[in-house]
């Protein structure tokens, strides 16, 4: 089961996608996350947990976490370079450093979306409670989880412009 969980924990991210940007748009689950490039995968055998997303941007800001039910998908949708402070570095979706990396495929379901509130300290989240999950470990089930972070100093999508940025996705297997 360790071994499970240590490879699970281990499991590569795609190279140079959005990454997260403490006090700008960064991402974590449970501790995990912070820092990291979107599409990092971790695994919580067979869930029955409670799942905390945190979200560190600056203050002002109003983050929303966005959820699927399928794997991180790179470059889904690039969005224009943004202009924040201290920068975001830059991904491989077409030289912008900002990317929506949620599969839109519609079997991975509506994109569910969680409003976690204005702050003024910079870090908030939002938790969420998981069942048991039967079946063989980190293989039954994923949950990936971007923020997007209503903020000046974005750009938005090109079909949506600004003002916001994304922060790294991270995907949960059950």
């Amino acid at each position: 089961m360790r071994n499970i969980l240590l490879s699970c924990l281990l499991a590569g991210t795609a190279a140079a996608q959005t990454t997260g940007v403490p006090g700008i748009n960064d991402l974590s689950v449970n501790g995990f996350g912070s820092g990291l490039t979107s599409c990092a995968v971790t695994c919580v055998p067979n869930g029955n947990v409670t799942l905390t997303y945190m979200v560190s941007v600056a203050p002002g800001a109003i983050p929303f976490v966005l959820f699927n039910l399928c794997p991180c998908q790179p470059c889904s949708l690039t969005a224009p370079t943004n202009f924040c402070s201290p920068p975001i570095p830059a991904t491989a979706c077409l030289g912008s450093n900002q990317s929506l990396d949620l599969d839109l495929n519609a079997a991975c379901g509506p994109i569910a979306i969680l409003p976690v509130g204005p702050t003024t300290t910079g870090v908030v989240g939002v938790s969420i409670n998981v069942p048991p999950i039967p079946g063989p470990p980190c293989t039954n089930l994923s949950l990936t989880a971007q923020a997007m972070i209503l903020d000046l100093c974005g750009a938005g999508l090109t079909a949506a412009p600004g003002p916001f940025v994304f922060s790294q996705a991270i995907t949960v297997n059950f």
